[in-house]
């Protein structure tokens, strides 16, 4: 464990490199004197001149003002069952096919799906329903696939055991199930 004036040196020598501030790891090595460290580093903050951003940042710091497919839905006061129905339509899926559609859109629409995996099909049938370029809606900040899951220490394994035991064991007498067409359309390649 490193003085958090050291610590503090460090930051400030990255800071004048243009290096990234790996200010969690800093805190974490300052240890039960993490709010010292804290201290020295947002008054140095506070004061230091600011930079101009890169362009990195500024195009990931854009896409957080672009509507998501959720806010383009609401915009248009559609409700996620009438969505699931247009999508069905336009694709020429079946009625047995609502809930798969409903749940791999919901996945879609809130980040949990790779929109890089989905048809065209359904990106042009979206845009027809939501008036707008869904392609452009669907993709992910581009720090966002990358940034590391937060939990904390207690809830990450009740978490792990909480989510082992809602998969259910594949039956040895039971075969696997191949990929249908919304499984296809959605670019998952397991079906449920």
């Amino acid at each position: 464990m490193s003085t958090p004036e050291h610590l503090f040196d460090e930051l400030v020598d990255c800071w004048t490199r243009g290096k990234p501030l790996a200010v969690d790891e800093l805190l974490v090595r300052a240890g039960p004197r993490a709010d010292e460290l804290a201290t020295l580093i947002d008054r140095f903050l506070e004061r230091a001149p600011r930079r101009e951003p890169t362009p990195a940042a500024l195009a990931y710091v854009r896409s957080l003002d672009e509507p998501s497919l959720l806010r383009a839905r609401q915009e248009r006061k559609l409700k996620l069952d009438d969505l699931v129905a247009g999508l069905l339509e336009k694709l020429g899926l079946p009625p047995a096919a609502r809930e798969k559609v409903r749940r791999y859109y919901q996945d879609l629409e809130l980040g949990q799906l790779d929109p890089g995996g989905v048809a065209t099909s359904v990106w042009d049938a979206l845009t027809g329903l939501l008036g707008r370029d869904a392609r452009g809606l669907g993709a992910l900040p581009p720090f966002a696939s990358a940034a590391p899951a937060m939990y904390r220490e207690s809830d990450f394994e009740s978490d792990l055991v909480s989510a082992s035991l809602a998969i259910p064991s594949p039956s040895v007498d039971e075969p696997a199930l191949e990929p249908d067409e919304v499984d296809r359309l959605f670019g998952v390649m397991s079906s449920d």
